[in-house]
C-alpha cells in the first residue's frame, strides 16, 4: 500500500508531497517533491491507499455560523476561542499544551481553503477521517509524540538545517525498516511530508486518536486532526 503527506501551502512553491510505500517488511519513501500543482498531488493521491493532509481541513461550527448569521451580542474570551479554534484544536491543546494555528483568524486559513478545494475534487464529504481516508495531520504534533525534537527546524537560518538532520537521525532509528534519503531533511516543508506520510499509516491503522461517537459528527464537518501516541512500528 501507499500512503501521501501532503504539507499544503497557499503557494505551490511550499508545498511538498512525500509517498510511502508499505510491504511487508519495509517502508520506502518512493517520491518526495517540493513545489506541487494540484495536478500533480492529485495523480499521487489516485495511487495512494489513504492521504494525510498538514492543513486545517474545516473551520469551527461556531465561527461558520457567525459569519452565516451573527448574533453574539457581547464579546468574551470564551466566544473568542470558540470562534477561533474548532473541537480538534482543543484537545490537541489539552493533550500538547500548545494552540495549532486558528483557522478562521490565522494565515493557516489560506491552505485551508486549497485543501477545500482538494477535497471537492476527490469528493471527500467525511473531514474526520472516519470513514474515509483522507486525514488531517500535524507534523509537529506527531514528531513530540514521537518523542522527537519537535520545534527550530522551520526555515533555512541558524541551527534549523542541523535541527532537520537531528530529527531525521531520530526517525531512522527508532523506524529502521523505513528507507528514505537525505532530501527528506533538505527542507522543512519536505520533512513534515515526510512525517505527515508515516501519521497517515498509523492513523489509516486506526493508531491515532479517533473522535468519539459524541465528538464525530462535529469533527466530521470542521476537521480532526489525527494524532499518534508512539512511534509508527512496522510490520504492524
Amino acid at each position: 500500500m501507499i500512503t501521501l503527506g501532503i504539507d499544503l501551502a497557499s503557494q505551490l512553491e511550499n508545498t511538498a508531497v512525500c509517498a510511502i510505500e508499505w510491504t511487508a517488511t519495509e517502508a520506502i519513501v518512493r517520491d518526495i517533491k517540493l513545489g506541487c500543482t494540484d495536478v500533480y498531488l492529485d495523480e499521487l493521491i489516485a495511487k495512494a491507499a489513504a492521504v494525510g493532509i498538514d492543513a486545517p481541513l474545516g473551520w469551527p461550527e461556531a465561527f461558520t455560523a457567525a459569519v452565516a448569521d451573527w448574533s453574539h451580542l457581547e464579546w468574551t474570551k470564551e466566544l473568542r476561542d470558540q470562534m477561533r479554534f474548532r473541537l480538534t484544536d482543543f484537545k490537541v491543546r489539552e493533550l500538547h499544551g500548545k494552540w495549532p494555528l486558528s483557522v478562521s483568524s490565522d494565515l493557516i486559513a489560506l491552505p485551508a481553503m486549497r485543501a477545500m478545494s482538494l477535497l471537492q475534487r476527490h469528493q471527500v464529504t467525511d473531514r474526520s477521517g472516519c470513514s474515509e481516508p483522507f486525514f488531517e495531520v500535524y507534523p509537529a504534533a506527531s514528531l513530540k509524540a514521537w518523542g522527537f525534537q519537535s520545534q527550530g527546524y522551520k526555515g533555512s537560518k541558524g541551527t534549523a538545517p542541523q535541527s532537520r538532520a537531528n530529527i531525521l537521525d531520530s526517525i531512522l532509528s527508532a523506524m529502521p525498516w523505513l528507507k528514505c534519503a537525505d532530501l527528506c531533511a533538505k527542507d522543512d516543508n519536505l520533512l513534515d511530508a515526510l512525517v505527515a506520510a508515516l501519521t497517515t499509516h498509523q492513523a489509516f491503522q486506526k493508531e491515532t486518536l479517533r473522535p468519539t461517537t459524541v465528538e464525530l459528527p462535529t469533527a466530521a464537518k470542521e476537521g480532526w486532526i489525527h494524532l499518534p501516541s508512539a512511534p509508527p512500528k512496522h510490520p504492524v
